[in-house]
């Protein structure tokens, strides 16, 4: 009797450390980031899909900006901005391990992860003029990569699934469009040649969608980036940015203006079925997708302030995260 007793008791315990490895191994991951100024200042804070566990990881008197966390959920990236300068910040998903910010002394005004999330890839302003540099940061050694070397003004996109390629965009300039660049600098290959934005890959690695100027306002386009064929998706349709790729691929969720005040929407990736899932209104901004593409969070104005809400992908049983008199944005 003893002896079943003792390998129960054991089955029990080693039940009991497996759940506690599952917790620790996907508690970041069933995370939302966002930015609060409830406190009084912007800081960065984490709570669950349903809106609970509500917790600020920063606290202290910088502006935090565009959280967003690793693709393994360990860290999340953040911008500071003191003084009129901005940089980049790395932390550990429960706020400690603070990694002190990459170029230091320059301006930094946006960056992006790498698929591996091993390097952040950053536009920044450094010696005057603004550029793309990569920061690897493996075992803790920081080596910084100038990516572009030019006077044209770039806008950062995104990486490539397979990290081999960095998106990138001139708008204005002498040479306006969309380019690619391998991230130690070489390999320049120029896409389009018009006034493009925000130039994102897409998940399977071909595509790569854009905001480029049309006849009655911003419309997404998408072009291959092997053979260079280019479509519009949204013509005639005034968008906004940011838009975002579905983790298939096989969808893009954007805003736009087209119902009189900014609405979300959905579409297929090639520009079919266009789908709005809110009518609040009022403005719903900042889409994102979460649980797998399942889920999408947004925020609206819906009582003045911006709070954060969850919906179905297809619009249905919207939900409001935070309740305060106070912002709550930026939802990744």
């Amino acid at each position: 009797m003893l002896a079943v007793e003792t390998s129960h008791c054991r089955m029990l315990l080693v039940a009991f450390v497996l759940s506690i490895f599952l917790m620790a191994c996907g508690s970041s991951r069933d995370q939302i980031g966002f930015i609060s100024d409830r406190n009084g200042n912007d800081e960065i804070y984490v709570m669950g899909f349903d809106g609970t566990n509500q917790i600020a990881l920063t606290i202290d008197a910088t502006a935090k900006s565009q959280p967003r966390w690793s693709k393994d959920g360990d860290k999340i990236a953040y911008l500071v901005s003191n003084v009129g300068k901005t940089s980049v910040r790395v932390m550990d998903a429960d706020g400690s391990n603070v990694v002190t910010p990459f170029l230091s002394g320059t301006v930094v005004h946006e960056y992006r992860w790498s698929p591996g999330g091993e390097r952040l890839a950053m536009l920044a302003d450094k010696d005057g003029k603004k550029d793309i540099y990569v920061a690897d940061f493996i075992d803790g050694v920081v080596e910084i990569i100038r990516v572009t070397d030019d006077e044209e003004i770039e806008s950062l996109g995104s990486w490539s699934s397979d990290s081999e390629w960095l998106s990138y965009s001139i708008f204005d300039g002498k040479n306006p469009g969309v380019y690619i660049r391998n991230p130690d600098g070489v390999d320049l290959v120029r896409l389009t040649n018009t006034q493009d934005l925000s130039p994102i890959w897409s998940p399977e690695g071909n595509l790569i969608a854009f905001v480029s100027q049309g006849e009655k306002g911003m419309e997404i386009h998408t072009v291959n980036h092997k053979d260079l064929k280019r479509e519009v998706l949204t013509a005639e349709v005034d968008i906004t940015s940011p838009f975002r790729w579905s983790p298939d691929g096989k969808k893009i969720v954007y805003v736009s203006n087209r119902d009189g005040n900014l609405e979300i929407y959905t579409m297929k990736a090639n520009g079919s079925e266009h789908r709005r899932l809110t009518r609040n209104g009022v403005n719903d901004t900042e889409p994102s997708w979460i649980d797998n593409g399942e889920k999408i969070t947004f925020v609206s104005m819906d009582r003045g302030d911006s709070e954060i809400f969850l919906m179905d992908a297809d619009g249905s049983r919207q939900l409001r995260l935070t309740n305060n008199a106070n912002n709550d944005f930026s939802p990744n």
